[in-house]
This record gives C-alpha cells, structure tokens and sequence, in this order.
C-alpha cells in the first residue's frame, strides 16, 4: 500500500507538471513548424506554377513567330517555285513550233543578236552549238526562254522544260533547269547559271564561262549561237510580260492578233534564222519557211 501511495506521489510531483507543459509546448511548436513548412512548399508549388506557366507562354509564342515565319518563307519561295511546265505550256510552244508560216512583226524586238566573227563552235554532240546561260531571278531571261524555247523545238526535242516566275519582276516563264535537248541538227546547253537568290545552280564549264565573260561580258541571258551570232542581255521587253499569268501567255502565243504574242514568236523566228544559219538551212521546211526568211531577211538589214 505505501508503495502505491509512493507512485501516485510521484505522478503528482511539481517536476513532472513541468515536463508535461513543455512537451505541450513542443508539441505545439512542431505542429507550428510543419504547418509553416507547408505553407512555404505550397507557395514554392505555386510559385513553379506560374513560372511554368509563363515559361510555355513564352515558348507559345516563339513557336507561333517560327511557323508564322515559316509559312510565310515558304509562301514566297512558292510563288517562284520550279514545276514540271504544264500541258497548255508544252501544247502551246509545239505549235507554235510547227507554225511559221506568218510574215513576223518585228517592232516588239528590244534587242537583236548581234553577229560573230569568229570560228564556229561546235557541242559534244559534233553539231553547232547553243548555248544558254541565264538565270531565275532576271525579268530578261523570263522574257527571252519563251522564243528560245519555240525556236529550239523547231530542230529537236526540248525534254523537262520547266515553270516558275522570276523572283524580279514576277514575270511568268519557263525554267531550262534540269531540262534536256536532243536534235540530229545542234547541240543545245542550256544553263540557269543562278537560281532565284543568286544563288549559284547549274555551273559552268571554263570554256563556258570564258565565252561568257569575254562575249556576253557576264550579263543575263548571253545565248551563243554556234559561235557566229549572240544574244545579249533582253530580246523582248520584260515591261509587256508584267501581270500576266502563265495562262495568260500560253493565251497570247495561240493568240494571231495578240500583240505579246506577236513579239515571242517573232524572237523564235529571229532565233530560228540564226540557228539556220549554223545548220546550212536544216531542215529544209523550216529554213525555208515565211516567217524564217523574213527573219533572215531583217537579221542582215533587209538584203
């Protein structure tokens, strides 16, 4: 009994009334404690939140500026794209091909050949040889393919002719990139020297380049006609090509009454003499035809 006694005494003592207060108080504390540490985590979480949140903002918004900046990049290099040319295109320059049965008019030329005095050239093939070095950004070149290509389907076949626009001046045109020629009358070198940023494309050969700089003084187009005439700079005036459309030409070539389509097919007549010229009149039919004579006749002053 007094043992008991003892132990209830024990638990009643001053001492221990003190020892319970301040584990109360420190149980109390801790709970304080852990409530501020939870309180700083979640303002931290909060605070990644919105961090996070801005940061994919801001990353939103690049991407935007990036696929906007793309689409219109490739909005522009489409509108000078190089395409296969199109059936109305090919139609079009092969029958105008076969038709030089028209005494031209050649009041729309801005700029004739001019004659060579030097020896001939000849290609790989061992026929004479044209060469075309041009290029996809120049308004003159677009202007000049078209008679170009008229006058060389009159003694062959123009293969992989292709369209685009010329990235100065958006004229419609047509593209020798990647074409090919066959003919048993000339050699044909067709060339798009630059691209649409003057960016290098097709290279040239050092006889190719030497002929360019020293005859065609590195100016676009330079056509070299078997080394006895050459073209310089425009045939036609880009100005009458500006606005129109790719159909719209292909319009004005089938068109007798059109006044561009006068101009390009009276540049494939003169073409067409000079080629002549290099051939001895082969073949016979178109050497021989009215539109060629005439061409003949106007190269040499009317004689």
């Amino acid at each position: 009994m007094t043992e008991g006694r003892d132990d209830v005494r024990r638990k009643d003592r001053p001492g221990d009334r003190t020892s319970n207060k301040y584990a109360a108080k420190k149980a109390a504390s801790e709970r304080l404690a852990a409530e501020r540490a939870a309180q700083q985590r979640a303002a931290r979480n909060r605070n990644i939140l919105i961090v996070g949140t801005s940061t994919i903002a801001v990353i939103a918004v690049i991407v935007v500026i990036v696929v906007v900046g793309m689409s219109q990049h490739k909005g522009t290099s489409s509108a000078n794209a190089i395409t296969p040319a199109g059936a109305s295109i090919t139609d079009v320059i092969t029958k105008a091909a076969s038709d030089t049965s028209a005494t031209p008019d050649f009041s729309g030329i801005a700029g004739p050949p001019k004659s060579l005095s030097g020896s001939g050239l000849n290609g790989s093939g061992g026929h004479p040889e044209v060469l075309y070095v041009g290029g996809e950004f120049c308004p003159n070149c677009a202007a000049t393919r078209w008679s170009l290509a008229i006058a060389l389907s009159r003694f062959g076949t123009l293969s992989n002719l292709k369209q685009t626009t010329s990235s100065e001046g958006s004229l419609a045109t047509l593209s020798f990139q990647g074409s090919s020629y066959t003919s048993q009358y000339i050699d044909a070198v067709l060339k798009e020297n630059e691209g649409q940023n003057h960016e290098e494309i097709d290279k040239l050969t050092s006889s190719e380049q030497s002929l360019f700089s020293s005859v065609g003084q590195n100016g676009f187009p330079f056509i070299d006609f078997g080394g006895k005439w050459a073209q310089v700079g425009t045939l036609l005036n880009p100005n009458d090509f500006s606005g129109k459309s790719h159909d719209d030409v292909v319009k004005a070539i089938g068109d007798p009454n059109s006044k561009l389509g006068k101009e390009i097919r009276a540049g494939a007549d003169v073409y067409t003499a000079i080629i002549c010229e290099t051939t001895n009149n082969q073949p016979s039919d178109v050497c021989s035809s009215q539109g060629v004579k005439a061409a003949e006749s106007a190269l040499h002053g009317g004689k």
